[in-house]
């Protein structure tokens, strides 16, 4: 049986979330400009989890906003943190609270925003359109016969009801047409319920319409063929980005390089590459693109399982099976090491396996040795968190090389207990004469950027999979 919309609970969220708002209409200016923002050394962006913006393929964060961003990020000599918010109300909240210093999404610009935030210069237009059922499907057979009464004009909409995100551009152009019609159109916004879902909702047939962007309807397309995209509601609407009023010289430099991006090569392969009809990856019903709770690999019960074997959260795991083998198990590297983990063959036989163990065998092993590292350092460095990046190290070049590290670090002046900007950067001095026969050094040279880009890159990716998938047990 279907099931009913119920008006109670939408009503009780928009209550609930109208006490959340309150949050980004406060007077407090948050007074983060371009400085602050290189003095910590990262641009913080909250973009959105969906098939164009930003998901993980095969455990590979990708995505167009993102794509962007790090080419932004580059250009400004920073890095760029991600935070995942499919909600433009608390998108709003987070950037009028300092808590992020840019929104990057694939939404349409609303003119409403608070008196606080404004958009960039536009990357690109879209089309808002109305997303409805076009026929029914039950289970995997379709009855492909079109429902009669399609909308196809304005005046059509008149005593309908449509669903939106909370204070979206969608809520604003609805509203603009229900004035056009005398009040006519029912606007319910729904603070909770992103672009993405809404429109999940009337494929269920859970709701009769709701709006989406274009960009986002061509890649709903290939997921929701029951849905049909082709009513206009409003034209040529800006996909910008977000940022506070008060961030003037941030403003510069983005809107700077946006005119000069936009006219890039790189630019127009990216908005192919995600965009284009024809060349669109058509990845979104493959089960390792990761928007929603989906997998990264077919291994992630495994890694789930045996994570809870060192007490590390799965999706860390994952991050290294990934940096060391792309989840592939019969992998060989040019310096012998096999499988899943990538171990060594003498590391494989003390840890009782060979080529010929199976994926979850792998999986066992490369998890034993992660305890032997734990033991080995777990006198050395107290934090339990700041250990795995030693471990990490390890992992890729023998905890001998990272013990020399640090001890090279109070003569280097670095924190022999701390790895990011200070046993990282002790490692890579190693391959310096000076360090490498330093009495204390008992391991040699080691030219260490290997080691210091593999443990950047397993928690940089680490971050992306928190993003994107849930912890779980």
């Amino acid at each position: 049986m279907k099931k009913k919309l119920i008006w109670i609970p939408i009503l009780s969220i928009l209550l609930f979330s109208c006490q959340h708002k309150l949050r980004f209409f406060s007077d407090k200016v948050i007074a983060v400009d371009l400085l602050d923002i290189e003095k910590r050394g990262s641009i913080i962006v909250a973009t959105s989890n969906n098939p164009s913006d930003y998901f993980l393929y095969k455990g590979e964060p990708n995505g167009f906003q993102l794509e962007l961003l790090e080419d932004f990020g580059n250009y400004l000599g920073l890095k760029v943190d991600v935070i995942v918010c499919n909600n433009p109300s608390e998108n709003l909240a987070l950037l009028n609270n300092g808590e992020c210093d840019l929104l990057a999404s694939s939404w349409n610009i609303s003119s409403n925003d608070n008196k606080y935030t404004t958009g960039s210069i536009p990357f690109y237009n879209s089309n808002l359109v109305l997303v409805q059922k076009r026929f029914e499907k039950r289970g995997n057979m379709p009855n492909k016969s079109n429902k009669p009464g399609l909308i196809a004009q304005v005046v059509s909409l008149k005593g309908k009801t449509v669903y939106v995100p909370f204070m979206s551009a969608q809520a604003e152009a609805m509203h603009e047409l229900a004035n056009e019609l005398q009040g006519n159109i029912h606007v319910v916004e729904l603070p909770q319920y992103t672009q993405e879902k809404l429109v999940e909702l009337v494929a269920e047939g859970e709701l009769e319409y709701t709006i989406c962007n274009s960009i986002l309807a061509e890649s709903f397309k290939k997921q929701f063929e029951q849905l049909d995209f082709s009513f206009v509601v409003k034209k040529a609407e800006p996909i910008a980005w977000t940022f506070r009023k008060s961030s003037t010289k941030f403003a510069e430099k983005l809107n700077k390089w946006i005119i000069g991006y936009k006219k890039t090569t790189r630019f127009a392969l990216l908005t192919d590459k995600y965009f284009n009809k024809d060349s669109h990856w058509g990845v979104t019903n493959n089960q390792y693109v990761a928007y929603k709770e989906v997998k990264i690999s077919m291994y992630d019960d495994l890694i789930k399982k045996y994570s809870s074997d060192i007490n590390w959260d799965w999706r860390l795991l994952a991050a290294l099976i990934y940096q060391e083998s792309r989840f592939k198990p019969n992998v060989k590297s040019h310096r012998g090491a096999y499988g899943l983990m990538q171990m060594m063959p003498s590391t494989q036989e003390y840890f009782g396996i060979d080529s010929t163990a199976s994926p979850e065998q792998q999986i066992k092993a490369g998890v034993k040795y992660i305890k032997f590292l734990d033991r080995s350092f777990k006198n050395r460095i107290p934090d339990p968190l700041e250990r795995i990046n030693f471990i990490l190290a390890s992992y890729n070049v023998g905890p001998g090389h990272i013990f020399d590290a640090q001890k090279l670090a109070p003569k280097l002046g670095k924190n022999p207990l701390k790895w990011f900007n200070n046993v990282d950067t002790c490692l890579l001095s190693k391959s310096n004469p000076d360090n490498y026969n330093d009495p204390q050094v008992q391991f040699g040279y080691c030219k260490g950027v290997e080691t210091f880009s593999f443990v950047s890159e397993i928690i940089n990716r680490f971050k992306h999979y928190k993003n994107v998938l849930k912890e779980g047990k």
